[in-house]
């Protein structure tokens, strides 16, 4: 949808002239009647709207946000045919469940502005793909990327403190190999299933891992504790049939669960390497 203006006696005159100036006409041009009536009737489009196109079977297949600083709730959920999606520069917010089961996005450019991504933003969205998360992000929430099998992120943003309930579950691609310095919480089930996880080291700000955080990680095999979380829940690492060593810096029964799932693990207690 372009951009609509009201347009003035000026304008119209302007417009004469072009023609005029094309033509090598020099008269007085005559429109149609009712034609400067309907021009002069145009109002300026308006603020917020979203440029749509859809194919032959009426499904939407590509769509352009303009002038909103938040997509709101749910704008495209379950839009299955939806390839392409260009959102403003200004973007400060994606709503819940925006995009969740878009099932044939393939990626978008998420704009540096965007300080919040909502709960199941991106859920089940199984061809998605986002080269990076915005630098501002402080929190991953409940579902943000749950089923997004082709999510292959190379790390985190720095900033951010907590990874809610089922985040990145069953991301089967997230290959991440370290987390942000800062870290405070991981939220129950938050890597579920993420195979090619390949974590070393928990940041020394960790204090919570709810349960079945990291539950089938096969891509775990040895983790140091460079802090002393408050709680790790009893089945944090269950399935991890690669992790071998956990290296923790208390002292055996400081931390209760151990240990914590990982049934093929050593723990190595009062750590300092």
């Amino acid at each position: 949808m372009p951009d609509t203006y009201i347009v003035s006696n000026s304008d119209l005159t302007a417009v004469a002239d072009a023609i005029r100036a094309k033509t090598g006409g020099t008269g007085q041009l005559t429109f149609p009647v009712g034609f400067i009536t309907a021009i002069n009737s145009i109002q300026n489009a308006p603020a917020t709207y979203v440029e749509e196109t859809y194919n032959d079977d009426d499904y939407l297949i590509s769509a352009v946000v303009h002038g909103s600083t938040k997509i709101r709730q749910a704008l495209f959920y379950q839009a299955s045919q939806l390839t392409s999606v260009t959102i403003p520069d200004n973007v400060t917010e994606i709503a819940a469940q925006v995009f969740y089961h878009c099932d044939s996005l393939p990626t978008i450019s998420l704009p540096e502005t965007i300080v919040s991504i909502g709960e199941h933003a991106f859920g089940y969205c199984s061809a998605f793909n986002a080269p990076q998360l915005p630098s501002g992000l402080t929190e991953i929430k409940l579902g943000s990327f749950i089923g997004c099998i082709n999510l292959a992120l190379d790390n985190l943003p720095t900033g951010v403190t907590r990874i809610g309930s089922s985040a990145f579950y069953r991301c089967e691609k997230l290959a991440l190999t370290t987390l942000p310095a800062g870290l405070i919480s991981i939220g129950l089930e938050a890597f579920y299933d993420c195979q090619k996880l390949a974590l070393t080291t928990f940041p020394a700000t960790l204090e919570r891992i709810r349960g079945k955080a990291f539950c089938g990680c096969l891509g775990l095999t040895t983790l140091t504790f460079q802090g002393t979380p408050t709680e790790i829940a009893g089945d944090t690492f269950e399935g991890c049939t690669n992790l071998t060593t956990i290296n923790v810096p208390w002292a055996e029964g400081a931390v209760a669960n151990a240990p914590w799932g990982a049934t093929n693990a050593t723990i190595s207690y009062n750590y300092t390497g």
